[in-house]
């Protein structure tokens, strides 16, 4: 969609102070499109207020119940009172990108970010149903993890783990 490289280059919003670190998106809305805004429109008004009040009561109480998990959890703890649907997590024994690599490779697909360092969990409406598998699989991470400490991240949970490496010329190309 554009001439040449350098057009398209342009685009690009990079963001160095927030706190997942560096991130880059190619708008300046984020990586969200408007498809993904529509769609929402449209889901609310398929469902209408009763069906909003409905999943958010509901979204609630799983974020709720989150939190009581992580902050259950020797290691782990919840890094601030959240009050939206993302849950951060923390840790001051454990590599938190660590954790969400392992919570990776069971098929947990999380974000994280730096400063500080955390994992974020992004609650749902499907959260209610599938919390009891997260928790067990929560705690067999860090039981792993206990019994190895030198596992190294791997996956998308690596990357903002290096994020914080990343020498200030290349922030400055970006």
């Amino acid at each position: 969609a554009f001439r040449d490289q350098n057009l398209r280059r342009l685009t690009y919003v990079p963001v160095t102070d927030g706190c997942e670190g560096l991130y880059i998106t190619p708008t300046m809305q984020g990586a969200r499109g408007g498809a993904v805004i529509a769609q929402a429109w449209a889901t609310m008004l398929s469902f209408g207020q009763a069906g909003y009040e409905h999943f958010a009561a509901e979204i609630h109480k799983s974020h709720i119940r989150c939190q009581e998990i992580v902050n259950s959890i020797p290691g782990l703890f919840v890094l601030c009172k959240c009050h939206s649907c993302i849950v951060p997590v923390s840790s001051n024994k454990y590599n938190i990108y660590a954790v969400a690599s392992v919570l990776e490779e069971k098929g947990w697909n999380l974000a994280t970010g730096q400063n500080p360092p955390y994992l974020g969990i992004c609650i749902g409406e499907r959260h209610s149903q599938i919390l009891d598998s997260f928790e067990e699989d929560l705690r067999s991470t860090v039981a792993f993890l206990d019994s190895n400490p030198s596992y190294k991240p791997a996956g998308a949970a690596a990357v903002y783990g290096a994020m914080s490496t990343t020498p200030t010329a290349i922030l400055e190309e970006v």
